[in-house]
């Protein structure tokens, strides 16, 4: 009974709507320059709808915020600047010294 059951949920929440997506989506493409698409593709296609849904209803769930509990003080923001513009001088050194040594063999 329960895989009764079970393959009546994937026929009908699943198979039938792939059905439907690839049917529609070839349909539409005897009018437009598009290619066909097989069954497989048409379960991608009702997926992406199916999923693209659910997050279009469903905003609270699926929004990020980004924040930050422990910002960086002027101190330690100027710190860290500080730091790249050595690191970068370092690597413009040494980059220059490879320049020469190419160009003296």
């Amino acid at each position: 009974m329960a895989i009764f059951v079970v393959t009546c949920l994937a026929a009908g929440f699943i198979a039938f709507p792939a059905i439907i997506a690839m049917n529609t989506w070839n349909w539409v493409a005897n009018f437009v320059a598009i290619p066909v698409i097989n069954i497989v593709q048409g379960l991608l296609l009702w997926a992406i709808i199916a999923i693209s849904g659910f997050i279009v209803n469903d905003r609270k769930k699926y929004l990020c915020a980004f924040s930050s509990k422990n910002q960086l003080s002027d101190a330690q923001l100027q710190r860290i600047l500080d730091n790249v513009k050595a690191q970068r001088q370092i690597l413009e050194k040494t980059e220059i010294t490879e320049e020469k040594e190419k160009e003296n063999v």
